[in-house]
């Protein structure tokens, strides 16, 4: 059997595996929700790594396909998708109102850092959003001097508060804006801050001709939107649904000026379309080459590489000056290789499959419904496993270097709506509003 047919054969295979998963999901229950959504897009990526083992010239550039790391990849990811797998088979039909101000107080200080990100965005709009459909070099230039700024400054120091704060919390718009949709007495200005939040987050990757945070936004809307969904009224949805197609339409545009910009002057090249197959079907390819044989392991400095920085000077600060540190591996952060060959590029394979299943045992055990009900605590650790799952589908583990922050936020978020909540059953007549 030839290396190409045999290639096809472990692919095509990954790829059925998922479909049968896909369908026996919904066999379980026909319902479309978050794990829909995450498993949809694993179906996607599985065929665009078919796409480009098959590309003339990319196809060059992987190694010959094994079984096992395929087996080893569907399993974590099947770990990860566990708290998504439960909460489709214990459905809920109604969020149980946290009676804190707590929600509103955090998409207050959401919609506040997104204005001030505002005045960046006008000043740079001629030479950033215009200027891709102007300037058929705009996108490759904006995307190098992000690059040279990140590898001289990231990580060094604070540069820009307001970006900060923004950053370490741009996965909760969504979260947030949907939930109080969900409500019966709708706050619509607060709602539509929360949107415009999620739409600062859309312009600002575009404008410094970066695709990866545009995809990462709206994966992260979409998931949001299926978690959401059943808790949403008829009307709701049926909004919802065709402003997403509005939007999803607009912001197709810039990426695809971007992605032309970038590759759409190789002329001897794969063109356009052989990078798209190779940038959207790397990961899990790139996994299986080296997930178990990549020279050496990272020690964390990726996917914990803040909060390693608190107790090891030595941390690279940036990932030019760890991909300099790592320089002997033979798969680092310039290859994607999903977010689960993060995890085992920094920990091994026997402490990554521990951590994924330490973390999602106790997500498990915290989203237990009482009855039909769910509450926000529960769902925004629900959303969280599911964001991981997500984000990193296709590219890497997407809370990692100072994204460690969106942990951290987070975290912190949790824990007051968890420790309310307890104080409300123990003092109900003393803690509510």
């Amino acid at each position: 059997m030839s290396e190409s047919m045999s290639n096809d054969i472990i692919g095509f295979g990954y790829l059925f595996l998922w479909i049968i998963t896909f369908v026996g999901y919904h066999l379980l229950r026909f319902k479309l929700d978050g794990g829909s959504a995450i498993m949809m897009t694993y179906i996607l990526y599985a065929i665009f790594s078919i796409l480009s083992m098959n590309d003339f010239l990319f196809g060059d550039l992987y190694l010959p396909l094994k079984v096992f790391p395929y087996v080893y990849l569907y399993v974590m990811l099947i770990i990860a998708l566990s708290p998504a797998i439960y909460n489709h088979l214990n459905p809920t039909n109604t969020i149980e109102d946290p009676n804190s101000r707590m929600p509103m107080f955090v998409s207050i200080i959401i919609i506040g850092s997104s204005v001030m990100l505002l005045p960046e965005i006008i000043a740079n709009f001629s030479d950033g959003l215009v200027k891709l459909f102007t300037d058929v070099d705009a996108g490759k230039d904006a995307y190098t001097e992000q690059i040279e700024e990140s590898a001289s400054e990231g990580g060094s120091g604070i540069s820009n508060l307001t970006a900060i704060i923004y950053n370490s919390l741009m996965d909760l718009p969504a979260f947030l804006a949907f939930f109080f949709l969900t409500k019966k007495n709708k706050n619509i200005f607060l709602i539509s801050g929360l949107f415009f939040a999620v739409i600062i987050g859309l312009l600002l990757p575009i404008m410094r001709g970066q695709r990866g945070g545009v995809v990462v936004c709206t994966l992260t809307m979409f998931l949001a939107y299926m978690m959401f969904r059943c808790y949403l009224s008829v009307l709701v949805n049926r909004i919802v649904k065709s402003v997403g197609i509005i939007v999803i339409i607009i912001i197709s545009l810039p990426i695809a000026a971007i992605t032309i910009s970038r590759f759409g002057g190789d002329n001897i090249g794969p063109g356009v379309g052989g990078y798209i197959n190779w940038y959207v079907g790397q990961g899990n390819i790139y996994f299986n080459n080296y997930a178990f044989d990549n020279g050496g392991i990272r020690y964390g400095d990726r996917t914990m590489n803040l909060f390693k920085r608190l107790v090891d000077s030595e941390t690279p600060k940036n990932y030019d000056e760890r991909r300099w540190k790592y320089r002997h591996l033979n798969c680092d952060d310039n290859w994607f290789s999903t977010f689960v060959g993060d995890f085992v590029i920094d920990f091994g394979p026997v402490l990554a499959i521990v951590i994924f299943i330490v973390f999602n045992c106790y997500v498990l055990y915290n989203i237990r419904p009482r009855g039909d009900t769910i509450k926000l605590h529960q769902l925004l650790l629900l959303y969280f496993s599911m964001c991981i799952c997500m984000q990193g589908g296709m590219t890497l583990f997407s809370f990692s270097d100072t994204s460690n922050l969106r942990i951290i936020t987070f975290a912190l978020f949790y824990a007051y709506l968890r420790y309310h909540d307890v104080l409300l059953e123990r003092f109900p007549l003393l803690s509510k509003n």
